[in-house]
């Protein structure tokens, strides 16, 4: 984890000087929040190194905090930046209650609360780094002809960039913190703890593309059906009970089928790819875990 705090302060500054190559966009907001993921990406190796928990666990709060203030400035009609951050209030109120459930857990210092920390931070990442990939080349050098298009292109990068930085922060300052929380059931498993939060990370894609972007109409309800089966799972799992990591495997292969299926019909194929990274990897972990706790399970039941 050491390394990729490590890089965190080059790849800021990469995406920093890039994207500065045009100032037309910048403003107050802008210059802030750059600052603030700079000076975060350079102390993050040494608090990674040094394993100062508090200090990461507060870094991790601080941007997540930082997030859920954004979420509700935007949803309260404040318009801190031109492009729309939240095209969907449904998914705004959702991933808000989300962060604050996670915000609340890393205050409490429970297990769960990390992993849902984790998880928004993955999902940040993720999202954020497919989508600057995809603007790197665009934000290379503005259009003279089109002054307007330039702002708004490099402004949108730049949002990509602060998601994926941001997020990465996240999950580096959590990766390395541990609590002493002994009553959750399945941060005793590996392989059950790594797929609820691939689960966490899952679930806000579902309900981003069932609300957003359905690419495959077919496929919207049962994504929303999915979300809710997998918050439901997560939440008994973390409470220790059995019934909550069954209701996991479940939903894996639920997971599965509507990633094939998404796949298999979408007109755009990118798009169907681009869920797919966030619904593959949890429903494949699920069906891995479920064949990891199959023997363990039949033994209980019998006994």
């Amino acid at each position: 984890m050491v390394p990729i705090a490590l890089a965190l302060p080059v790849l800021t500054a990469v995406a920093w000087l890039h994207l500065a190559g045009y100032r037309a966009w910048i403003g107050p907001v802008h210059v802030t929040v750059s600052v603030v993921i700079g000076a975060l990406a350079l102390a993050a190796p040494l608090l990674v190194w040094r394993r100062w928990q508090r200090a990461s666990i507060a870094g991790a709060m601080f941007l997540l905090a930082a997030q859920l203030a954004i979420l509700v400035l935007t949803l309260s009609g404040v318009k801190l930046v031109g492009p729309t951050l939240f095209p969907s209030t449904r998914v705004a109120v959702a991933v808000g209650i989300v962060i604050a459930l996670a915000l609340a857990g890393l205050a409490a210092r429970r297990i769960w609360g990390r992993w849902l920390g984790i998880a928004l931070g993955v999902t940040g990442m993720l999202s954020g780094g497919l989508n600057a990939i995809g603007f790197w080349s665009v934000t290379d050098h503005p259009l003279a002809a089109y002054p307007e298009w330039s702002m708004r292109t490099y402004e949108q990068a730049w949002l990509f960039w602060v998601s994926l930085l941001g997020g990465a922060l996240i999950t580096v300052l959590l990766a390395r913190v541990r609590f002493a929380d002994t009553t959750t059931w399945a941060s005793r498993h590996r392989l059950l703890r790594t797929t609820v939060m691939a689960s966490f990370v899952a679930m806000p894609m579902l309900l981003v593309y069932a609300w957003i972007q359905p690419v495959v109409p077919a496929t919207q309800t049962t994504a929303v059906v999915l979300a809710g089966v997998l918050a439901l799972a997560g939440a008994l799992t973390v409470r220790g009970k059995l019934a909550g990591a069954l209701l996991l495997v479940l939903a894996g292969a639920g997971l599965v089928a509507q990633t094939a299926a998404t796949v298999a019909l979408a007109s755009e194929p990118g798009l169907a790819t681009y869920y797919a990274v966030f619904w593959a990897p949890a429903g494949l972990l699920a069906i891995a875990c479920g064949v990891r706790l199959a023997r363990p399970t039949l033994r209980l039941l019998r006994g």
